[in-house]
């Protein structure tokens, strides 16, 4: 699987876009309904048993958690520490 590009412009993105076509997307749940039905909407239109369809629909599911997870962390975690000024002189070890 490639490397997701996961941005805040481009959540925002899709989040105007979703406006453009229902106003009540503005709300961050609304707009997450959307997104959680297109996901079913394309799971559904594939071509497999409803038994992998469900298997692939789980682990969206948990990888949604996770994405949501590491986000909120990420918003608790404080702010690195400014950078320090540092002075010092090097010499190379004694052979």
């Amino acid at each position: 699987m490639s490397q997701l590009k996961l941005s805040h412009k481009l959540v925002q993105q899709i989040q105007a876009l979703l406006q453009e076509h229902d106003d009540a997307a503005a709300d961050p749940g609304v707009a997450s309904q959307y997104l959680c039905a297109v996901v079913g909407f394309m799971v559904g239109q594939q071509d497999m048993e409803q038994k992998q369809k469900e298997e692939i629909m789980d682990e969206l599911g948990a990888f949604i958690q996770h994405v949501a997870n590491d986000v909120s962390n990420q918003r608790k975690a404080p702010p690195p520490p400014p950078p320090q000024e540092a002075f010092g002189i090097w010499k190379p070890p004694a052979d």
